[in-house]
C-alpha cells in the first residue's frame, strides 16, 4: 500500500495504491490522517488504484471525513473501481462520502 499526499492549490490530493485491507491500514492511518488532517483544507482521495478495501479502510476515510467536516473542509473519493464502489455501497459509505468518477469532479465538488 503507497499514499501519496499532494497540494493542488489549496486541495489536498491523497493518492492511495494496492489493498486498503487490515494490515495495510493500520500501517498507513497515521500517515494519512497526519497528512490530510492539519491542513484543514479540502481534501480528494484518488482510489484509482485500490484494489479492496476492508472495514478498517472506511473506517479510516470516514474518520478522516467528520474531522475535516468539523473543521468546515470536504472529503470526495474519486476513481474507485466496480468492486470498491460495491463496497462503498453495502456499507452504506458512499451515502456519508461521495464517489465521484474524475480527479475534474472531485475538485469541482469540494470546491463548491
Amino acid at each position: 500500500m503507497t499514499l501519496v499526499i499532494t497540494d493542488l492549490s489549496g486541495v489536498t490530493k491523497a493518492e492511495l495504491s494496492g489493498r486498503l485491507d487490515t494490515a495495510n491500514v493500520n500501517e498507513l492511518e497515521l500517515k494519512f490522517s497526519a497528512g490530510v488532517m492539519p491542513k484543514s483544507q479540502p481534501t480528494i482521495v484518488d482510489l484509482t488504484q485500490v484494489t479492496f478495501i476492508a472495514s478498517l479502510g472506511i473506517r479510516m476515510l470516514l474518520t478522516a471525513a467528520r474531522g475535516l467536516s468539523r473543521r468546515g473542509a470536504k472529503l470526495v473519493m474519486f476513481g474507485a473501481n466496480p468492486a470498491v464502489i460495491e463496497i462503498f455501497e453495502m456499507s452504506a459509505l458512499s451515502d456519508i462520502i461521495p464517489v465521484v468518477p474524475t480527479e475534474a469532479d472531485a475538485i469541482a465538488a469540494v470546491s463548491g
